[in-house]
Order: C-alpha cells, then structure tokens, then sequence
C-alpha cells in the first residue's frame, strides 16, 4: 500500500512536467532515426553496427551520461557469424578425388575431420516417419534396410507427386537436419545428399548458408551433382528416372547397396568468429538497491543475409534499414536518457537506484547481446542485480493503442502503468504474456520482472520497406515519456517488485508439426553439442521431471542430442502422454530423469 500511495504522489507531482512531449522531442527522434537508419542495415558485426554504435555512444556523451562499470560503454562479446570452407576438404570415390565446390561440398552442419572409406547405401529420400496407430502406417525409406557403417546417398526435398495431406505429414521429417538424424540413427557412416533426375533447382550442391546452430554435428554430410549418382546407379543397371517416378508418387521403394563404390572424406570447415558490441550507460542511484535496467536493440538484418528478412524478390540484397525495428527503440531510450539526466540536474530527479541504458546488438540473431550480458553475473537468479528490465522494441508505429507486455511477470505492473499513465495518456493494451522473442526475455529467465512496450506488426517487418518516413514520432516521444516515468518511479523506491514465473500460454493447434509439448526453453546462442537449456516454463512436463536453467541435453528417447535441430525432430516424434527418457549434463554430472509429454492442443 505505502508503494502505491508513493507512486501516485510521485506521479501527479510530476504530471506538469509531463503532460505532452514537446516539438523538440519530435524532432530530436526524428534525427535519432535518421542517423540509424543511414548507418546501414546495422548487421551484428559489421562496419554499419558500428556507425550505428559511435552515434549513440557520441550521444549519451553528448547527454552527460557515463559508462556502466567501464571507461567505455562499449561492451564487446564474440558470436559465429557463419562457416566457410577450410583449405583441406577431400571427397574421393575409389581412390578418384573431386573438385569441391563444382562436383562437392560439405553442408554447414556436417562433422569435421577425416571419414574413412565406406560402401554407398541409396536410401530413396531418406525420410522415416513415426508410426501411426497401425503397424507399417508411415513412410519410411529405411524399411528392410542395413546402413550401418556406410554412407547413405539421399535425394533431396521430398516426393513431389503425392497428396497435399501425405505432404503435410511427411513435411517436418523431410529437412536435411531431419534426415541426417534419422540417417544416424540408424548407426550411418555419413549423408550423400544429391538432387534427383528432372529435379529443377538453381544449384545442384545445397548452398554454405548461416546456420543458427554452430555446434558442428559427429557425422560426415556433403552433397554431390546428380552426374556421380547417375554414374554410380547407371554401372548397377538401375533406371534412376523411373525409380524417381515410383518415390514421387509415394510408391514404396526398397533402399539398396551400391556395389564396388568405396568413398572417403576430409570435411574442414572454419567457424567465421564476429564481435558485436553492447552499449551501456548509468545514472548513479544512492544505493545499492538492486537497478532499473531500460533497454533497446539496435542491430537490424544488414542487407537480408539471415533467413529471417522477409524481403521480396525484387527486394533481395537491398539494405533493410529497419526504422521501427528498431531504431524507434532506440530512440526512444535515447530519449529517456537526456529526460532523466535533465530531471536529475534540476534535482527533481534523486534516484536511490542505479538507472542503467542498455542498447543492445545481436537480438535479430537470438538475442546475442543481452543473453550475453546476463551471463556475465554468474547467477541463476539476477532479482538481487535488477529490479526490473524496461524494453523498448519497436515503438514507431503507434495507431489505436500502446502494447505493453509481459505484464503477467509482476503482480505490481498494471498499476504502475495506469498511475505513470496519467499524465501521458495514452491508450494501453495490456497482455500477460512474458515469453516474448525480444531482449527482455533474457532478464525474464534470471528472475527479473520485464516489461515491454510495443506498437504492433505491419507489413513492412524485416524489409527494405521499413522506412523512417513511416515512424509515428510523436507516438514514439510519448511511449518514451511513459516508459520514463515507470522507470524513474521505480528508482526513487525502496520495495521490490513481485517476481511471477508464468506458464506459456497455449498454442492454438500445432507448431511446425509437433503436438507434444515439454516446456523447454532452449538457449539459442550456445554453440554446446547438445541444446542447452535457459530453463522449462512454470506447470510444464519438462518443469515437473526436474529440468533446471543451466542443463545440457544430450539425449532424448533414446536419441543423442547435438543440436537444437535434432531436438525439434525428436520432440516432432514423441507420443502425448508416454514417458519418455531425457538426460542432461548437469555441472560436469550426467542426470537422467523421466518426462511425460503433454498435448499442445
């Protein structure tokens, strides 16, 4: 109670100084988003984040705002920005050595290392589905087939000519990843993926493309033209074109042995190793009183290089300069920043917390920069750090209403909102929601109460279309002014906020496929052989069985675990309801526990 008579005595002293933004305001977020969105695409790790990055910190300069614990407010953090290929790769068919880049190459996530020689097993698309109810109701390549301890040739894609519904249910199981787990687990020696007879794609060998997952995986995965395969099927007497024809229509195929082909490999891929770089400035509070933390993201996609950009085709390679997303943000915390300092040189403003800036890079990669961050604490629960995490993730298309999420994350939220509202007012939805795939969700999973505000998804998301000429500045002023308000009420009080640990909202119907439900939360950025996990969400099965922040999973019903790829396989795999075996890596021990799936539906 005395909290909240605190916050409103606070809050309509002060409403004078806050009742609208000003045209200075207006024209200062202009100038913000201007200058971000010229600096380029503002790629984590590249010379546009870095323009972006000596703007801002020139301005917090500018603002009379100093470096957190650092002389600098640049704080650097290193991240595998893509593979390329080494200088010793090798692929030889008894004893013939070919060219890489014209007759082979290895994929992304193939081992590292020499592979020695091996026979050929054609394994038609490769694709094992899970049983349905009836016994041989699935599709399954490996029906009558012994691969162990040799190579599996595999034609890409999926079959072309069956139903829509038969494609619908083979479409997760049909992926590279997909097939090259479901190769190794049938103890293969490594994947030859080739590009059927009549198949049209632009290239023959699958492209060395970013992949999000940096672990390397154990098993040997390359792909060859369709001229080797030919070759090799040609010499059996075997009519690649009407065995295609038979595996399009979803006939079954029995896989076979390619006789008198022995094949060996030497895969050598370098990791490409970028820094970004986080930016954090402090207001010094009187205490030691655990900190408000007010931050924004201000990388972007660069010029589309990640899968992510959802560029048109005439769109593809231009820069995606990203004004809502979000250099609004940053704006807006700039802005923040200069309010507060100017509040706190008047002595209006006498915070007992710290009050921390943080613009953080890398969230378009999997929220890089803040994870990293928190992890520089060394503590599975950051309440006794932050008091709470304020994000500000594309505020510049405010219309009907102000979001603000992740209210759910504290019981206190809703009226702190309503109170610093008053004398902004704007119109506010609410949503509990505290998952949320923006930066404030790595505060979340520490322990931190978070609170977001957002002004809504539009069409011009991850293109080149997202123009400064779009942003609503006067809304973004205003979204700056309530999160101001929130935060300096925060700072300038002894309590604590109420920590609630939610559980994640239902999906409605499927995601990617999959009906079984564990309630884990992966962390994105680890480059560990296994998925590492930041946590399992609150009721969930993965909850109950014992899973904690911090664990490695190595396996899975019975299947190793290397990457998050295989994980989102098995997990598409799994019954609703059947228990099934999980074990983890947890400080330096291996654990095994038993987790019942439940249905997402």
């Amino acid at each position: 109670m005395k909290t909240l008579i605190l916050i409103l005595i606070l809050g309509f002293n002060f409403a004078a100084d806050a009742k609208s933004v000003s045209k200075a305001d207006i024209e200062t977020a202009k100038r913000h988003v201007a200058k971000l969105t010229e600096a380029g695409g503002r790629l984590t790790g590249t010379e546009s984040e870095e323009k972006a990055a000596a703007y801002i910190s020139t301005q917090l300069k500018e603002i009379g705002i100093r470096p957190w614990n650092s002389e600098s407010y640049f704080h650097p953090f290193e991240f595998t920005a893509g593979t390329h290929l080494g200088k010793n790769n090798q692929f030889s068919v008894n004893g013939k050595d070919y060219q890489l880049d014209k007759d082979f190459r290895p994929l992304v996530f193939s081992g590292l290392g020499d592979f020695e020689e091996a026979g050929v097993v054609f394994a038609g698309y490769g694709i094992t589905e899970p049983e349905g109810d009836k016994p041989g109701d699935n599709y399954d390549s490996y029906t009558h087939l012994d691969v162990k301890g040799k190579w599996v040739l595999i034609q890409r894609f999926m079959p072309e000519d069956i139903s829509s519904e038969q494609r619908v249910k083979i479409n997760a199981f049909a992926s590279e990843r997909s097939k090259v787990l479901n190769a190794r687990q049938h103890e293969a020696a490594g994947v030859i993926f080739v590009t059927a007879l009549d198949t049209i794609v632009k290239s023959q060998l699958i492209p060395l493309t970013y992949d999000s997952s940096t672990a390397h995986g154990s098993m040997p995965v390359i792909s060859i033209t369709s001229d080797i395969a030919e070759e090799w099927l040609n010499n059996m007497g075997k009519d690649w074109s009407a065995i295609q024809k038979k595996l399009d229509k979803g006939d079954f195929v029995m896989g076979f042995d390619i006789p008198d082909v022995k094949v060996s490999a030497t895969i050598d891929l370098v990791q490409d190793k970028k820094t970004g770089k986080n930016i954090i400035a402090y207001i010094k509070g009187s205490t030691d009183l655990p900190a408000v933390i007010l931050g924004a993201h201000y990388d972007h996609l660069g010029h589309g290089e990640s899968s992510t950009s959802l560029a048109k085709g005439d769109e593809i390679g231009m820069v995606h300069p990203g004004a809502d997303d979000n250099a609004s943000g940053v704006s807006g915390l700039l802005l923040a920043a200069e309010y507060l300092v100017m509040l706190k040189n008047q002595n209006k403003f006498k915070p007992k917390r710290d009050v921390i800036f943080a613009f953080w890079s890398g969230e378009e990669l999997g929220l890089l920069g803040s994870n990293h961050f928190v992890k520089t604490f060394d503590k599975k629960d950051l309440s006794e750090v932050f008091l709470a995490n304020l994000n500000m993730d594309m505020i510049g298309r405010l219309r009907d209403s102000l979001v603000m999420q992740g209210i759910g994350s504290s019981k206190q939220w809703k009226s702190i909102i309503e109170q610093r509202n008053v004398p902004v007012g704007l119109n506010i939805t609410m949503q509990d929601d505290a998952y949320l795939p923006t930066d404030a969700m790595s505060f979340y999973l520490f322990n931190v109460p978070i609170l977001s505000a957002f002004t809504g998804s539009h069409t011009e998301y991850h293109t080149p279309r997202d123009t400064e000429n779009l942003i609503n500045y006067e809304g973004l002023a205003k979204t700056s002014k309530l999160m101001s308000l929130i935060t300096r009420g925060l700072s300038m009080h002894d309590d604590a906020l109420d920590f609630q640990k939610q559980a994640r909202k239902k999906e409605k119907g499927t995601r990617g496929g999959m009906r079984a439900y564990m309630g884990t939360i992966p962390d994105y950025a680890s480059d560990a052989k296994g998925v590492l996990l930041s946590g399992a969400t609150k009721g969930s099965p993965a909850e109950k069985a014992g899973i904690q922040s911090g664990d490695l999973l190595i396996e899975l019903a019975g299947t190793k675990i290397e990457n998050i790829y295989d994980f989102t396989y098995v997990l598409q795999a799994l019954k609703v309801g059947k228990t099934v075996k999980a074990k983890v890596i947890r400080d330096d021990k291996e654990v095994e526990m038993e987790i019942i799936p439940t249905s997402r539906q």
